[in-house]
């Protein structure tokens, strides 16, 4: 699908969809508890990529039912002989459910799409097998056996955080005190943050030391709630908070300024450079702002990226965006992605080492964007579009489903002009 926006400022109402990290955690950690029954509130949109896991996990055992605005949860009771599941392209689902499958599953063979296939795995795959878990292939399918038997995992903290959180989820359901020890720094540790939370509300304890996570893990989780709310997103919200800044008003609601998201920072970041906001309840009012230019480190924030490259190009000055080493690995490189979507729309824009270095202008042109198969780019265009003088079309624009399905409806809903090409 192609869609062609007719440039357009933005006014009204958005909710914020239901956190997608926090949903893929939380139907997990539903899955492996001993609670037979959960249900998860606060969900009245499922991604492509949360597809996935609900998919993966009922072939484990799991049993999950949608009605309404909820998700109901029954866990895995038994062990599996033999499973198949399918990650399709969703990274999550395949890091965190990658450790976990021989405590639920005696053999499963492990699929994906082909352009998940080129993401890193590798040095999770070998960590588990130096705790006893067998991979008859490192190239997909692959088939997973054995136990994990060991207390220790070593893994490096720099390349993917859903690492950690996968071996997280796993020494949670370990008899023996487990440690993860980084060898390396920890990056996005926000998203470790929030495995450790939601374990903490399902009763297991995570202790941090020095470049490791202690955990008192046990068997099955045993006091795990009846009910869990699952809180609005605030990636995907960022791209509408600063839509309202490029534009007129925009009242974003169903946000929990009490998160541990780390892009909970985009408000701070808009602050800091003129953005006009108000926050009150759950909601961000955002309005038209003067914007200056910025320098900002990435590291712990790679999906702010895209939206915040648009912010670059549309306010007074030069930036400079950083700290994007690990941006190659996502759906698309995202520097490369971005950079491209950029220039095509007619922006001021070079790349730098793991970054950008992004000039100003009141107005972008418009032009023609490939998605790369990335969502966030299809969003930071269509974003993007409220200040550009032309027309902006974006080409496989149906990649957005991966993360935020009724994003195209959502900004129609408030004025955005999108006619479906193909």
């Amino acid at each position: 699908m192609d869609i062609k926006i007719i440039p357009n400022e933005l006014f009204g109402e958005v909710k914020a969809i239901p956190s997608k990290s926090v949903l893929h955690r939380a139907l997990i950690v539903s899955s492996i508890s001993q609670k037979q029954n959960i249900k998860l509130s606060n969900v009245d949109m499922i991604s492509d990529d949360v597809l996935a896991t609900i998919n993966c996990l009922q072939a484990l055992g799991a049993k999950i039912e949608t009605e309404s605005n909820n998700i109901y949860v029954r866990s895995i009771e038994n062990i599996s002989d033999e499973t198949y599941i399918d990650c399709k392209e969703s990274g999550t689902t395949l890091r965190l459910l990658l450790p976990l499958l021989s405590m639920f599953s005696k053999s499963t063979i492990v699929d994906c799409k082909e352009s998940l296939r080129d993401r890193p795995i590798i040095e999770l795959i070998e960590t588990l097998k130096n705790s006893g878990v067998c991979f008859e292939s490192e190239v997909f399918p692959i088939r997973v056996f054995g136990n994990a038997t060991g207390t220790l995992f070593k893994i490096k903290g720099d390349i993917s955080s859903q690492y950690i959180s996968g071996l997280l989820l796993l020494s949670a359901l370990m008899e023996q005190e487990t440690t993860v020890f980084l060898t390396t720094p920890l990056e996005s540790g926000n998203y470790v943050d929030m495995t450790i939370d939601i374990l903490k509300d399902f009763g297991i304890t995570v202790k941090e030391k020095e470049n490791s996570f202690v955990v008192f893990g046990g068997r099955r989780l045993i006091k795990s709630p009846n009910k869990y709310v699952v809180e609005g997103d605030w990636s995907n919200a960022a791209f509408f908070i600063v839509a309202g800044c490029l534009g007129r008003t925009l009242k974003i609601n169903g946000l929990n300024f009490d998160s541990i998201q780390g892009d909970k920072q985009i408000i701070d970041i808009l602050k800091k450079i003129g953005g006009n906001l108000e926050l009150s309840g759950d909601c961000v009012f955002a309005s038209k702002s003067n914007l200056v230019s910025f320098n900002l480190d990435f590291t712990d924030i790679p999906d702010l990226f895209p939206v915040l490259s648009v912010v670059a190009a549309l306010s007074r000055g030069t930036s400079i965006l950083s700290g994007g080493k690990r941006l190659k690995y996502k759906e698309s490189n995202r520097i490369d992605s971005t950079f491209q979507m950029l220039k095509n729309l007619g922006a001021k824009v070079e790349k730098i080492d793991c970054g950008l270095k992004i000039t100003g202008q009141e107005f972008l042109n418009g032009g023609i964007v490939n998605s790369f198969n990335d969502h966030r780019i299809v969003m930071a265009a269509t974003i993007a579009s409220i200040r550009c003088k032309k027309t902006v079309s974006v080409i496989n624009a149906e990649t957005v489903n991966k993360s935020y399905p009724r994003f195209i409806q959502d900004f129609e809903k408030v004025g955005g002009n999108v006619n479906v090409v193909d």
